[in-house]
């Protein structure tokens, strides 16, 4: 049960940092420190990244 209970936990807070550097890319963007090209391609790994992550998470939670 304390496993079921941490890989929860471990995929709430992916999510909350996925979402923390997608908003801190955005800023990035908006005060033109950062190129267009390269933030989005970051913001779009990080997203693909954090679904097969939390994912294969969530499969393995409920095969075990």
């Amino acid at each position: 049960m304390e496993i079921k209970a941490i890989t929860i936990f471990a995929i709430f807070m992916l999510i909350l940092f996925l979402i923390n550097i997608n908003n801190i890319m955005l800023i990035a963007i908006r005060q033109n420190k950062l190129k267009k090209g390269l933030a989005i391609s970051y913001m779009i790994i990080s997203i693909f990244s954090g679904i097969a992550i939390s994912s294969f998470l969530i499969w393995k939670f409920f095969i075990s």
